[in-house]
């Protein structure tokens, strides 16, 4: 079981480059507010293109059918009269078709496939829509778009035509069919320079809408980041301010149980209260510094000084004063380090990211457990790396908790928090030191056999 947290970094370097904490909630509601007027104005468009389309088409269909039926009317009163399909139609028939603009050509194609009646704008069209009605792409009754060539100037054009077919019948045994075809170039182009127009108007208008979501975000967020503004100096002056008394408490607690053990060694319920006293207020002083820690990181002062150290000796004193915390609960801390690894980093950072990661490790590992650092010098894509690995024999974390175990005052069991110590600042301060050096963190961990956590810093 293992999962992959990666501290935000990115958010980190936006306020490093003069932004804050709400840049990216900015960024979102930029995102929201423009989707949601970029999505209402789509649907407008689509419905304005759709409705527009359709009228249009349907009037020309309707125009053509009437042009149709009507011109069908005088071959049926024909073909009633008359019943030959091969003699000529009569002049009183030619007279009822026309050539205009809301008729381009017209055939009437006998049973034998021979012309009986024809006419169009050109002498062109009657080849191309010969071979076209050869083919059979126009069907009784209904209405088919095709392109076809017209001559202008000397130079052919692409144009587009409406045509409909209507069955003439000829004793109830033979029957004709009248093919007539209406030119919509016009339509046609003006619908390519209505949706250009469309989305050409749909572009500016995001371009307005981004601007003024990135405005109305930016409205809205002045006054939360006014009032986390406030909540981020109350907590840097609250935690500034309990230090100092509470240092002179520890020092005072220190200097009675020095007079105690020297003059009232008989008196040990007075020296337990003080060590209880001494322990709560080591643990007030540790909770101060580390909500100053995270008060100056949330305000982008979280700074690294780097110069070269020696890495493995930094580790050693750190784990040293760790120690007496792991014999307490009978437990060993193995260190593996390279003899020769020097690294151009914080080693202020790097003791206390240590520190916290290994306290954390002996803290959630029962008694006779085992932690093991393991200290490395390699390369990821070409960049040099140092690696830090955390490994204990500990309780585990449970799958639902690990993407939050570096929230701020997150525990995964509250009822043994007591027992354990600590605030859950530990991890937090670990996320902001790392995220702040652009590595990464990675942790394993598995519910009753322990967790690994894997720390990868840019050096």
């Amino acid at each position: 079981m293992g999962i992959a947290l990666k501290p935000k970094g990115s958010l980190f370097k936006r306020r490093k480059a003069g932004g804050d904490l709400f840049a990216m909630t900015r960024k979102k509601l930029t995102l929201q507010y423009s989707g949601m007027l970029v999505l209402f104005l789509s649907l407008f468009i689509v419905g304005v293109y759709a409705l527009l389309y359709t009228v249009i088409w349907s009037e020309q269909r309707s125009a053509l059918g009437a042009i149709a039926d009507s011109e069908f009317i005088a071959l049926k009163q024909w073909s009633e009269q008359d019943g030959d399909s091969s003699r000529p139609a009569p002049r009183e028939v030619e007279d009822a078709f026309s050539i205009s603009n809301d008729q381009s050509f017209y055939y009437l194609i006998g049973a034998g496939g021979n012309v009986q009646l024809g006419g169009e704008i050109q002498p062109r069209l009657r080849e191309q829509a010969m071979q076209a009605i050869s083919q059979g792409l126009f069907e009784k009754n209904e209405y088919t778009r095709i392109s076809m060539q017209t001559f202008s100037g000397g130079s052919a054009h692409d144009a587009r035509f409406l045509v409909t077919a209507r069955e003439i019948a000829w004793d109830g045994n033979q029957s004709s069919m009248l093919y007539i075809g209406k030119d919509v170039t016009f339509q046609r182009d003006l619908f390519r320079w209505l949706l250009n127009l469309l989305v050409g108007t749909a572009l500016l208008f995001f371009l307005i809408a981004l601007w003024f979501s990135f405005w109305m975000s930016r409205k809205a967020m002045i006054p939360i980041a006014r009032s986390y503004a406030k909540q981020k100096e109350f907590a840097a002056d609250a935690s500034h301010e309990l230090r100092t008394p509470l240092s002179v408490l520890l020092t005072s607690i220190e200097a009675l149980q020095l007079e105690l053990d020297q003059s009232a060694a008989d008196i040990p319920l007075a020296n337990n209260i003080l060590a209880g006293m001494k322990e709560e207020v080591g643990s007030m002083t540790k909770l101060a510094g580390d909500l100053l820690q995270l008060a100056r990181s949330d305000s982008g002062e979280l700074a690294h000084n780097r110069s070269p150290f020696h890495v493995g000796a930094a580790a050693t004193k750190a784990i040293d004063r760790l120690r007496p915390l792991g014999e307490k609960k009978n437990m060993t801390i193995e260190l593996a380090a390279p003899a020769d690894f020097i690294a151009e980093w914080d080693e202020e950072k790097f003791t206390q990211l240590l520190t916290l990661l290994v306290d954390n490790a002996v803290k959630y590992t029962p008694e006779n457990g085992r932690v093991q650092v393991n200290l490395a010098d390699t390369t990821v894509k070409g960049e040099r790396v140092m690696l830090v690995e955390i490994k204990d024999s500990g309780m585990g974390i449970a799958p639902e908790a690990l993407p939050h175990i570096f929230d701020r005052f997150y525990r995964q069991d509250k009822s043994r928090t007591r027992q354990i110590g600590g605030h859950g600042l530990g991890l937090a301060i670990v996320n902001h030191i790392v995220s702040s050096a652009r590595g990464t963190v990675h942790v394993d961990s598995v519910v009753g056999q322990g967790t690994v956590f894997t720390v990868r810093l840019p050096i």
